[in-house]
């Protein structure tokens, strides 16, 4: 079997981790990649061993390329993701997938008029232990379901965090297209933020949501740049499920270690695990079987949706999703 060729746009810290990904891929090898800043281009063709093309447009038309990974930031996703689509390649997007639900909802239509793969980069829904979590949840392993927490809770610097959005588009995203995954869409949400060790930055740098769930279960999600969590039992990034019968947990930190990549300054290899378990995915499952996405851009729309809400709707009783 021939290799996928995969293209980067983009070159920045989580671009480190996907780059890790690819080149553990058996039937994909990074082929191209390209970016805004010139000198990290010419030092990470370097490092890679790889072509670097001079911009995006030049990557996306190259007939070297036939899987683009839109690694950008944020407000360049969606006119790359449809000149890609149109150009033939299939797509990964990081997400957030684009600014509004209506961007979103035209990537899907022209990668549906095109034919080809746009994938979410959903990844925290695809290590194993998460969707072997998903299986005893739809199994009635845990019962009725009664409530769930998702945290996130790495301190950023403002230096760090000037390169994202507040922590409701950057990390509530996450934990909003994990919660579908796992059970469903929310008939109702409510959010709140704060601004509390940024001096500069007018974004929220910590965030709680709570969701109510079909059936009545309750659902908090929380998310702060603002501290990190070194308790004895800490949820730095951890979803735990509980139901009549039983509970789950999952956490990032079961294995720690000294060694900073990417965005975060200590090795969580759950957390890098999972760039390699999207990519397979995508490529393994999606593109070459024909499978559809494990969260897909319906799915992207949807999160878009109910992030868009809590902003307009900060510190308000229950609103209807």
């Amino acid at each position: 079997m021939s290799k996928h060729r995969i293209g980067f746009i983009g070159t920045g810290a989580v671009a480190e981790l996907h780059q890790l990904s690819v080149d553990k891929l058996e039937h994909a090898e990074l082929a191209g990649i390209t970016d805004l800043n010139q000198e990290r281009l010419s030092r990470r063709e370097k490092e890679w061993q790889t072509k670097a093309y001079p911009d995006a447009r030049a990557l996306i038309e190259s007939d070297e390329i036939d899987i683009i990974y839109i690694l950008s930031p944020v407000e360049a996703h969606y006119e790359q993701a449809v000149q890609a689509l149109k150009a033939g390649k299939h797509v990964l997007i990081e997400k957030p997938v684009a600014m509004t639900v209506e961007q979103i909802r035209e990537i899907g239509r022209v990668a549906q008029e095109m034919n080809r793969v746009c994938f979410p980069a959903h990844n925290y829904i695809y290590h194993p232990e998460m969707i072997k979590m998903k299986r005893y949840i739809e199994e009635g392993a845990l019962g009725q379901i009664c409530s769930a927490w998702f945290t996130f809770i790495i301190h950023h610097s403002e230096e760090l965090a000037s390169h994202y959005p507040g922590v409701i588009r950057q990390i509530m995203t996450h934990h909003l297209y994990t919660t579908l995954y796992l059970l469903g869409k929310p008939e109702a949400m409510s959010c709140s933020a704060t601004k509390l060790h940024y001096q500069t930055l007018e974004r929220e740098d910590q965030s709680v949501m709570l969701l109510e769930m079909p059936g009545g279960a309750q659902a908090v999600l929380f998310s702060s740049f603002a501290c990190d969590d070194d308790t004895s039992s800490p949820w730095t990034y951890l979803v735990k499920v509980l139901g009549t019968q039983g509970g789950m947990n999952y956490s990032w930190r079961d294995v720690l270690y000294n060694r900073a990549i990417g965005t975060l300054g200590k090795a969580y290899p759950k957390y890098e695990e999972l760039f390699f378990y999207e990519s397979e995915y995508f490529i393994n499952e999606c593109i070459d079987k024909g499978k559809a996405p494990l969260s897909t851009l319906q799915d992207a729309a949807v999160v878009q949706h109910m992030v868009e809400l809590a902003e307009a709707n900060l510190g308000k009783h229950m609103i209807s999703c």
